[in-house]
């Protein structure tokens, strides 16, 4: 079974988006690359980053897939 390494939570408020990447980040087998997570566009990053803590540095946000390209 394949696992995806990406998460769709655009359209989501802050608080449904950052329940989803906690959930994708429990018991997560490949911790060795990073979580992607497509957002909207009118999602404040640096503040869902500020309460992810710690666990930021397992995610990579990003508003466009395209991004993602670029990022890895």
């Amino acid at each position: 079974m394949q696992v995806s390494n990406t998460i769709d939570c655009n359209g989501l408020s802050p608080a449904p988006t950052l329940l989803r990447i906690m959930q994708a980040l429990v018991g997560r087998e490949d911790s060795a690359s990073p979580l992607n997570v497509l957002v909207g566009a009118d999602c404040n990053c640096e503040r869902l980053a500020d309460s992810l803590g710690e666990l930021a540095e397992e995610v990579q946000l990003a508003s466009d897939a395209k991004q993602f390209a670029r990022i890895n």
